[in-house]
This record gives structure tokens, sequence and C-alpha cells, in this order.
């Protein structure tokens, strides 16, 4: 509400006077009980605030024919507060005005609600007290619920997810903790400790219990402060002597102390509160206010005490009550008798319900029996001053704005200086629990200097840190004994987190359904699932028959008859013309046949080729010949080198029900999965703990004090055969698990904020890429069993098709040559076309089957003549001219 002055000189004995006489002069009187304590200088402000303003109202208003008496009773504690009420009924009030706390103020609603007396509260803050509930109760102050959402607007802005809040264990403290917690989960904050502190409390049970709260809640380091500020101020001390107003640490108060901080007489808590952050009302300092509180100073000596919000309301509030007074007696005058005091008073405290006025501190206006919530400004106590630093109204959507403009939508803060002092915003600082692993890719824990551990786990993490809004500090701490080794298995470190002795837990941490019962986990940042690893044996049986592995049966087949075939159709082309071919019985033409097609498999064919056709489909049948013969080389070649492997177990049921031991992973979930899910005995279950102990077990074997198979996560198998890549190999059906992620206690709000920063990290592609060539290498593992399978007839397809066509078309072209050339003349003797093509079908047979050798003029080999006269040399027919001399033969 800005700054106030001391209370000056002067008396109220004229303001007194004047209401005295003005009393006197008007007519109808509305009797008003004021229960206030006149010993605390709350209570002295708003007396003296409720006299002015009775005598400033009539002063403004002469023509108003009725008169508020008021009748001023001492109400120190509840049992005065009783005392008093009675007596103000006896006395025949009409309303009653008072109730410094939320206990008296129960008490009075209790009280209004049994005698039918309207009751206005001007400090009964509590949410619990509620004028829904209680007909007869008026507040006409602010309900501390109006506040909470300042407050989580504040704490959302500067991305805490976890706050302390300490309060007076009273109903005025306890109140609000309900809306609070509701309004700091709506933001995705949890009230993570509440902690009361009795309003009588000494010096040493605040330190206990501040002590506690540190040192329970180490990574809590915001605390909210909701209480009076008699007990405020020496709860910030006494915080501050234990080194909780220092560097790191956030505190935000209440309008339980704020409203009251300005000035601030005792050094000493003005030195504790240096930056505290506050919301209270915001009161605009309009020329009404301002003209307000130069009366009051003149008018009113109280030395040590300063106008507040409370004397400001005070004021209001009688405002309101003289105009609905006003209001009423013309109302009623004609319809009531003086004596009618229930019907009186039911019309009264409905009048002051729908009041609306223009006070001091603005619009003065009762929804639902209470103060319409206004504007909070938001504040920062540096030195002997406070400074504004922005503002929230629940109208404007909740938003905090700066103090620049109120009507600015921009959701910041000035930035304050906080405990310390700082201009740097507290973090929360949380203890993350590593392990120890065998597996260094994942964690690699620097137990010596623990903050220089990495691994992909780890990296993972410092990345989703990094996301903006993660307002966090961390420190890792190993999971190791005194002489450094791992001190029990993950559901064991996991427990470190519900025993509070660390925040979080970041490692290779599996997502499984019995862990969840006691922590939370983010969203997974790696996929897993359960394998089994086992040796591999080579297979010897099969090497002496592997020159037939390359091809199958049917490529086999297909193969051998186009080979004979491509052979019958060359020497069907050659052998009437080519003396290589068309000489020699029976079986020696079928010989050569076979001979001259296999040949060509290592090109050792020597007969000449003459027929133009021939040479063309030999070309064809060389390319086709060429391609399988280099595609078997190379299958056969990835046969004989590679070892032919295969996996000494294939079926679970087998290792189990023979008793073979089974490994696992030291530490791990797996051995809880081995005996519930697959039924394995415990004592067949050997712990092994780095991919060395992996490969030692499973080459000594089960019966040499071995395991047959290893059983664990497929992320770390991958690592194991990557290092060992040959040997082993993975077999079985896979267990699907929930993936790797972080562990949190069980609520908590960083779950959600960590959850959406590991989403961002694993999108962004290059970076996983980044981390998971830091620690794996890039380069798939060799497969140890390669399983080469055999070639097949569709992979070659296409060459047989060609060749096929080739074959197929010479022979046609070939035959067509032939009919044509050994067609029968028109001029000879008629016969019917059947008659004519088995004519045709004897003579081809008769030329290409039946003669042992070709149709030529010479031999070709001649025997050497006696003189060189005698020497001729020997003249081929060509193929395409014997058809001509065959005919002149004939």
């Amino acid at each position: 509400m800005g700054t106030g002055k001391k209370w000056g000189g002067g008396s109220c004995i004229a303001a007194w006077f004047v209401w005295a006489v003005l009393c006197w002069i008007g007519g109808e009187g509305v009797k008003l009980g004021v229960l206030l304590d006149p010993n605390s200088t709350v209570g002295k402000l708003c007396n003296a605030s409720i006299q002015l303003a009775l005598s400033d109202f009539y002063t403004a208003n002469p023509q108003y024919k009725t008169r508020i008496i008021p009748i001023f009773e001492n109400a120190g504690d509840i049992v005065g507060v009783a005392s008093a009420a009675s007596e103000l009924l006896r006395e025949g009030v009409d309303v009653i005005i008072g109730a410094q706390t939320s206990e008296k103020a129960m008490y009075l609603a209790e009280f209004g609600g049994k005698y039918e007396i309207p009751i206005i509260s001007l400090e009964g803050t509590s949410p619990s007290l509620s004028p829904k509930h209680n007909p007869y109760f008026i507040r006409a102050g602010q309900s501390d619920s109006a506040q909470v959402g300042a407050i989580s607007a504040i704490v959302q802005l500067y991305g805490w997810r976890e706050i302390v809040a300490i309060y007076e264990d009273t109903e005025y403290g306890r109140g609000i903790i309900p809306d609070l917690a509701d309004a700091l989960q709506e933001n995705g904050t949890r009230l993570f400790e509440r902690r009361g502190i009795p309003w009588r409390a000494s010096g040493r049970e605040i330190r206990e219990e501040l002590r506690r709260v540190m040192n329970l809640r180490r990574r809590i380091r915001v605390f909210l402060l909701h209480m009076t500020a008699s007990l405020g101020s020496r709860v910030l001390i006494e915080a501050k002597e234990e080194g909780m107003m220092s560097d790191g640490y956030a505190w935000i108060v209440t309008d339980g102390i704020s409203s009251l901080l300005d000035p601030i007489t005792d050094p000493q808590a003005l030195d504790a509160m240096q930056g505290i952050v506050g919301v209270r009302p915001y009161i605009p300092q309009t020329k009404k206010l301002q003209q307000f509180q130069a009366t009051f100073n003149q008018q009113l000596p109280l030395p040590l005490a300063s106008l507040n919000l409370f004397a400001v309301q005070a004021y209001d509030t009688m405002w309101a009550l003289g105009t609905a007074v006003e209001k009423l007696n013309a109302t009623i005058s004609a319809t009531a008798t003086a004596t009618d005091r229930r019907a009186m008073r039911v019309s009264l405290r409905d009048a002051i319900r729908n009041t609306k006025i223009e006070g001091i501190s603005g619009v003065f206006n009762l929804v639902d029996g209470e103060l319409n919530p206004p504007t909070f400004e938001v504040f920062n106590l540096v030195g002997e001053k406070e400074r504004i630093i922005g503002y929230w109204s629940q109208k404007g959507g909740g938003g905090v704005r700066p103090e620049v403009a109120i009507s600015n939508s921009k959701n910041q803060l000035k930035r304050p200086i906080w405990p310390g002092p700082t201009a740097e915003q507290p973090k929360m600082k949380l203890r993350i629990g590593i392990p120890i692993k065998g597996f260094p890719e994942f964690v690699n824990t620097n137990i010596k200097e623990p903050q220089k551990s990495s691994g992909f786990c780890i990296d993972v993490f410092r990345l989703a840190i990094e996301v903006p809004h993660m307002n966090i500090d961390y420190e890792f701490v190993p999971f190791v004994d005194k002489i450094g080794k791992s001190k029990g298995s993950y559901d064991e470190l996991l427990s470190q987190i519900e025993a509070q002795k660390v925040d979080a837990i970041v490692g290779d941490i599996t997502i499984v359904a019995n862990r969840s019962e006691f922590v939370d986990f983010t969203q997974p940042y790696s996929e897993s699932g359960v394998s089994m690893l086992v040796s591999v044996t080579s297979d010897k049986k099969e090497h002496m028959w592997i020159f037939m592995k390359p091809f199958t049966r049917d490529l086999w087949l297909l193969s051998f008859l186009s080979f004979v075939f491509t052979g019958f159709v060359v020497w069907l082309l050659e052998c009437r013309v080519n003396t290589d071919f068309g000489r020699g019985p029976a079986q020696q033409q079928i010989g050569l046949i076979f001979w001259f097609s296999f040949s060509t498999l290592v090109f050792a064919h020597r007969e000449r080729i003459l027929n133009n056709l021939s040479r063309f489909l030999l070309i064809i049948w060389v390319f086709v010949v060429l391609i399988l013969t280099q595609s078997y080389t190379a299958n056969l070649s990835s046969m004989l080198t590679a070892q032919r492997l295969h996996p000494s177990f294939v079926d679970v049921e087998e290792i189990r029900e023979k008793g073979y031991f089974v490994g696992f992973q030291n530490g791990s979930f797996v051995k809880d999965f081995l005996h519930t899910r697959l039924g394995f005995d415990e004592t067949k279950l050997i712990a092994c703990g780095s991919p060395d102990e992996f490969k030692i077990a499973l080459n000594k074997g089960s019966f040499n004090g071995g395991v047959a198979a290893i059983f664990d996560e497929i992320p770390y198998i991958k690592v194991f055969l990557r290092k060992y890549s040959s040997g082993y190999q993975t077999v079985g059906p896979i267990y699907r698990t929930g993936g790797l992620g972080f562990a949190f206690p069980k609520g908590s709000p960083l779950v959600a904020d960590f959850s959406r920063a590991i989403l961002n990290v694993t999108q962004d592609q290059d970076q996983m890429l980044k981390i998971e060539q830091k620690y794996f290498s890039n380069k798939t593992a060799p497969n140890p069993d390669p399983n080469d399978l055999p070639l097949d007839v569709y992979r070659f397809g296409g060459l047989f098709i060609i060749t096929a066509v080739a074959t197929w078309s010479s022979l046609l072209i070939y035959l067509a040559q032939f009919l044509i050339t050994r067609w029968p003349d028109s001029g000879s003797v008629q016969s019917p076309l059947t008659s004519k093509f088995v004519e045709m079908g004897k003579l081809f047979c008769q030329e290409h089957f039946h003669s042992s050798s070709p149709q030529t003029s010479q031999p070709r080999v001649h025997a050497v003549p006696e003189t060189a006269e005698e020497t001729t040399t020997p003249q081929t027919v060509p193929d395409h001219n014997v058809d001509s001399m065959n005919t002149v033969a004939k």
C-alpha cells in the first residue's frame, strides 16, 4: 500500500465531540457494537479509523436522519469476545463489527447465527469461515484464498515445482493450505511440505522446526510464510540465524505479514526480511486516500503505529454501513415498528450485503457476503523500503504483470533482489542418485568427483535439464559403500527416494510395474526388452557337401537342362556345315553336345562356330554362364570362409526343465523376472556384473560353473555383441518392458517437466545420434551366424528368360530357313500339305541325324600329298550354299 508515515500529534477529542453532537441532533439510531482489542496495534488503528469514518460520513451527509451509535467493548482473548458479545446483545446492538482473528470470527459467526444479528469481520480471513455457510456473517476484509492465485503465479513464473509452506498453527494459518495446494497443483507445482508453528512458540521451538525443514528437504529452498506479523517477524529472524536467508533461498510472504510491514520499526526484523517477496491487496494512491492519511495522522496520536490495510478497510466499511442504514430507514419506516428488532437486523444484513460505494481503497462491493477479490501488488523488500515489482489480477487471466502498466498482459515481474543479497534466481537443489555399473557405456560413475560422471544416461539427463524453465541445480550422489562398491540392487537404489536420502535417480533404470508403486518414472528415453543370450557352436557335418549349397535344387536342375538344351541347339545349327560337330556315330555326337555345353563353364571349348545363329546364341549363353559361375563362386566362398554357427540352446523351456544355470546382470530386475514370470528356480540363477563376466560364464557352460544362457535387457546385449562379435547370439522371444527412464518421488511435479524435456531431447535426432555415437559404435555388430541362403531360380529368372528367348529364336529361324530352301517346287507332283510336311521332316532327320559326316566338300583333316601339285586346300561349303548344292545333287 505504499510507504506510510508515523502518527503525528493532535487529538481525537475534536472528532469524537463532533460525532457525539451529530448523534444527539440526529433522529433514529442504529447501535453498533465494536469488538476490538485496544491493546493491539491493529485494534488501536481500527478503533481510530471507525471513529474518524463516522465523523467524516455524517459531516459529509448532514441531511441523513439515521445515526450509527458505536458501543466499544474490549475483546481480548476468545473468552473476552464471548463475554463482550453477550454484553453488547444485552445493550440492544443491531450489528457487531470486530473479530481480529479467525478464531474469534468463527465464534462471532456462530453467535450471530444463533441470535440473528449481523456480524461484520475485518480480520476473519480464513477460507474455512465462509459467509455462504453463515448467513449473518459478513466479511469486510479479504479472504486468504483470494491471494493464492497471485502466489501460484509467482511460483510458476520462476519455474519452482516444489515449495514448503510454513504457517501459523491456528485457524488463520491452516485455513489457506487447501486452497493454496489446489492453486499450485493447477500450475504443476506441489506443496511438498506443510509445517505449522504455534503462535506462542519460543525461539528454540522455531529454530528446531526450521532445522527439520532444512535437513529433511535440502532440495527445497523456496518457502511460503503465512502467519501474522508478530510471529512472522520472529520466524524470519530465526531463519536468518540458521542461514536460511542466504544465497539460494527464496521466501514469499502473504498479506498477513506484508500488510503490516510498512513501516518496520524493529531493525533486527528489517535485516532478516531483506530479499523477501510478498503479496498484498493493491490500494491505489487516490486523492481520497491521501486526504484520509493526512487527517488520520493529524487527529489520532498513535506514536508507534502507521496506517495500514485494516484501518483503510475499517474506514470504508463504516461508510458502507452508514449508507446501508440510511437506505434501510427509508424502506422500513412505514412498515416496521421500532420494537421489531429481528426484522430490522435481517433487513440491515441484506442492505449491507447489497451496498456498493466508492471508498478510499477503491470500490467497496460485497459478493456473497465478502469483498470482491482485488488486484494484488507484488513487492520486494530491499534496504529500508519496498520495491513494487508487479501486479496480479484475477480479472486479467491470473497473470503476473509488470509494475510499469497494470493493463500490460506480459507475464513477468521486475527483477527482484533475493536473499543474499543476489539478483540470481534461487534454484531447486536436487540430490541425484546414480548407480555403479559394469556397463560404463550407460553410467560411468566417478566416485571421487561425482559431477564428472558420464555415460549415455547421464548425458541424456544433462540435455533434459538444459531445457528452458528447468530451474534446477543438482549434485550426483553415487550409490556406493565405504570402499567404493555398489551398495545393492537397483530396487534398493530406488528405495533411497522413499527414504528421502536422494531426490531422484538417474541411470539405466527400467520402468516396471512393481517399481512404479513407490516411485514415479519419466517418459522413457530408450526402448528396452529382455532377451536370451547364448553361445553358438560350429556345425561341421555339412562341410563335405557344402559345394552344393550355393544353389537350390531347382536352380541346379534348371541350369543342367539349360546347359543340355543350349548345347543341343548349337550342335543342331552346326552339324550340317561344321566338321567339328557333324562327324562320328550317335554316341559321339551326344557326348559332343554335353562336352560343348559344359565346357563353356570354364570357357574350355575348342570347336569352331560357323553359323551366325550359333554365334549369336553362344554370345548370350556365355554371358549367362559368366553370371552363374561368378554368383556360385561368391556364395560358396562366403559359406566356406564364414564359420557355420548354431545356438547351443533355442528354447527357454528346455533350459528350465533340465535345470541348467542361467545368468542375469547383477542388481537388475531380471532376477525377479526370471523367478516370477519364467519360473526359474532361484538356486539356478547366477549374477554377472560385466560383459567380461558374461563371456566367461557362457564359455564355461552350465556344467562347469557357468551358465547355459544369460537373460538381460536388449541394450546391454547389444553392447556385449559389439564387444564380442562372434560366438554368441540372441535367441527366443523378446519380453517387452517399459524402457529406461528417470525416477522421482511419488507425486513429484518434476516428472511431467522431465518427461516433456526428454521428448524434446529424443525428438532431436541429430543430438541423440551424437550421444549414441559417443558411447556406442555406430557400426552394426556382425551377425555371428550369417545363415547364408542358397541362390534360387527367382534371382536368375531374367537370365534364363533371355537365354530361352535367344535359343528358341535361333532354333525357329534355322527351321524356317530349312523349310524355305527345301520346300518342294510348285511344278512337282501335287501332294497334300501334310504329306509335304512329313516329307520335310524325314528330310530334316536324314540330313541332321542319319549322316555320319557333314555336307562338306572335303574332310577337316587331310592326308599329306606326295607331290606339291596334288596338294589341295580343303574348302568348306558356306552355310548359305548348302541347299543349292543338295538340289543339284538330286
